[in-house]
């Protein structure tokens, strides 16, 4: 309670409003089955256990050898906005993004790789399975550019993480898809421990 002026008048002051908390979910890898997409689209076994096993490592598919970067993202640029607009939601998407929710407000953070259509394609994704999340889309390569304004990111690239810890905020590593789907680690459990970070960040 500060007094302003006249002595016998008094004003209230509270300090400056709480900021929202604002959590940032990628797309692909997170609640989007891209990887899986991409190895069928470029002929790729998925299931061979050599290319799984370095796949879950978070090795890409150039670094293998199996196909060049390039011809990857030619291919996929080919399909134009149908690839990204068609890929299947991943089992986990809803739960994690009701969590979420219930911890702030929530935006999907994503990259549009190299291909022009993906911001085209992701939106009809979003319309398609997650229409409320058509106004709080950013489709941006370098997505720390966003950090300070938005309190954590999830995403699965660990350089991603680290730029964005860089740049000032928070970020989970969300393990890779494959991992998740072998049932070598339980998304449950990945879910809690993400809960509970978010919560130990609302109470700086």
């Amino acid at each position: 309670m500060v007094r302003v002026g006249d002595p016998n008048k008094i004003k209230l002051s509270y300090g400056p409003e709480k900021k929202e908390f604002i959590v940032a979910v990628d797309l692909d890898g997170i609640i989007v089955s891209w990887l899986t997409a991409v190895c069928k689209l470029c002929d790729i076994d998925i299931n061979d256990e050599d290319i799984r096993d370095e796949l879950k490592d978070g090795v890409y598919l150039d670094a293998m050898g199996v196909i060049s970067e390039e011809d990857m993202w030619g291919a996929i640029d080919r399909e134009g906005v149908s690839f990204w607009a068609n890929l299947d939601p991943l089992p986990w998407a809803k739960k994690l993004m009701k969590a979420m929710e219930e911890l702030g407000t929530v935006y999907i953070l994503t990259s549009p790789g190299k291909c022009i259509s993906a911001p085209s394609g992701k939106m009809e994704w979003l319309e398609k399975h997650f229409p409320e999340y058509l106004e709080k889309f950013i489709c941006v390569r370098d997505k720390w550019i966003a950090a300070g304004e938005i309190d954590i990111l999830v995403d699965d690239s660990i350089k991603k993480v680290e730029a964005f810890r860089e740049h000032g905020s928070h970020a989970f590593h969300w393990p890779n898809d494959l991992r998740l789907l072998d049932g070598e680690e339980d998304v449950d459990e990945v879910i809690e421990k993400l809960k509970e970070e978010i919560k130990e960040y609302k109470k700086d």
